[in-house]
């Protein structure tokens, strides 16, 4: 079959600049089993979708978390105009497949990963039969196929399949450059899901049942990309990198062994509880220099309440230490988690200044379709947000009220956050020292007034 995977262009904001990992995913499984298949990232070739329609593709795949979600359906409708069959994938159409169905420009949802499910469509296309992971409009009626199981073995997938993004590959660039020009950058999951039950948290694509790739073939996979396409700079881009202490040893082992040595960074953060000392050394080694952590709150009953899981102690280890290493920390936070009230917000702020890592990101919380917040929000709440386009976007806007957290409060507390961490003389001075900030003083400038304003 030639099947056509398409990640839809996000309009409007500053984004990093990432490959689409999934559909690379999808698209190489698919490759293994002879079909022909094109990737096209919106982001970084928009082209003229209807002029590309005119090929003879069988299927048209959509991939959308919750921001794209109306770019994917305004696509879905360009395509079923060509008559092309259309599969919607992704965070947003897993938590709400009758969303999108019920528009009549989809003709299936594939919920969760989707490597196993898309392999046996294009095997059975078009009739299909008892595939697991689907979801349907037949006769005006909504289907479900029951979920199906995780993936166990990674190491049975291959490599995403980059090279169909060679064309664009010079795209894919470090958000925050180390060096006077943009470093060739790729990004790599290296593990799947996450063991922990955050009340804001979505897991509906990758699950709770954290899966690893094995040492092995993430250096493997690491020694392609920098041998391929000349990388400079990996992002790795796991929800739980460092869940096992051991394998994380093991691939700064084989990097050191095999001399490959690239910069390198956790862009999704690490576990501070999962982490030491003599592991961040050695993944420095390898060309490790940034990372952040997931805090979310500063005090500890308002990290249990949340479901994080997570020892205030060790986030204090684990900053001291890279700080002592010079390895740069980041701090995320959130304002307005379920409930808070303006002394649990206050907490977190006073948190992040006793803390001080090099960078503090404070998020007003965003509640994501199909997570428990969400949901709660529908029983108990009040959204103020409903237009999609905005969910994850709206820098310093509130998107619910619920019980305390009432919108003027969370919005002030969230400016207060950040006047209150970087306008302290302490943080300017650093800030000033950097070498990455005179680089680039004019996205500095603007970024400081996008936040402080």
């Amino acid at each position: 079959m030639k099947v056509l995977l398409l990640n839809p262009q996000l309009k409007k904001y500053d984004q990093p600049r990432l490959p689409p990992l999934g559909l690379l995913s999808i698209a190489a499984v698919l490759e293994k089993e002879g079909h022909q298949v094109s990737v096209l990232d919106l982001n970084a070739s928009p082209r003229n979708l209807s002029r590309l329609l005119l090929r003879k593709q069988d299927l048209v795949g959509i991939s959308a978390t919750t921001p794209l979600i109306k770019e994917a359906w305004r696509l879905a409708k360009i395509c079923k105009k060509a008559g092309k069959p259309v599969i919607l994938g992704g965070p947003h159409a897993s938590a709400l497949p009758e969303e999108s169905l019920a528009k009549g420009i989809i003709d299936l949802v594939v919920r969760h990963e989707g490597e196993e499910t898309m392999e046996e469509i294009c095997a059975q296309w078009p009739k299909l039969k008892n595939i697991k992971g689907i979801s349907y409009l037949k006769k005006g009626k909504i289907g479900h196929h029951p979920d199906r199981p995780l993936i166990k073995d990674l190491d049975q997938l291959p490599f995403p399949a980059y090279h169909l993004l060679k064309k664009d590959m010079a795209y894919y660039t470090t958000p925050q450059p180390v060096l006077s020009k943009q470093k060739r950058t790729l990004t790599l999951v290296s593990s799947r899901g996450c063991p922990y039950h955050c009340f804001y948290c979505y897991k509906g694509v990758f699950g709770d049942c954290w899966r690893a790739h094995s040492a092995d073939y993430v250096v493997n996979l690491w020694e392609y990309l920098v041998k391929e396409f000349g990388v400079e700079e990996i992002g790795v881009e796991d929800d739980v990198f460092n869940l096992d202490m051991q394998r994380v040893e093991k691939i700064c082992d084989g990097l050191l062994k095999r001399k490959i040595k690239t910069s390198w960074t956790t862009a999704q953060g690490l576990r501070a509880d999962r982490v030491s000392k003599s592991l961040l050394k050695k993944m420095k080694q390898t060309g490790f220099y940034r990372t952040g952590f997931g805090i979310e709150a500063g005090s500890q009953e308002m990290v249990n309440k949340i479901g994080k899981n997570l020892n205030l102690k060790k986030v204090f280890q684990a900053v001291k230490a890279c700080k002592e290493l010079g390895i740069e920390s980041i701090g995320y936070f959130m304002i307005g988690n379920k409930g808070e009230n303006e002394k649990t917000m206050e907490e977190t702020i006073n948190f992040s200044l006793k803390l001080d890592p090099d960078i503090a990101h404070f998020t007003i919380v965003n509640p994501l379709p199909g997570s428990p917040l969400f949901e709660e929000i529908k029983r108990k709440g009040k959204f103020l947000i409903t237009d999609w386009n905005l969910y994850g976007y709206t820098r310093g806007k509130c998107y619910f009220e619920l019980g305390e957290v009432k919108k003027e409060l969370v919005e002030k507390m969230w400016r207060q956050a950040y006047r209150r961490f970087y306008l302290r003389p302490k943080t300017i001075k650093r800030i000033l020292g950097r070498k990455q900030t005179w680089l680039n003083l004019a996205k500095t400038i603007k970024a400081a007034l996008a936040y402080l304003s």
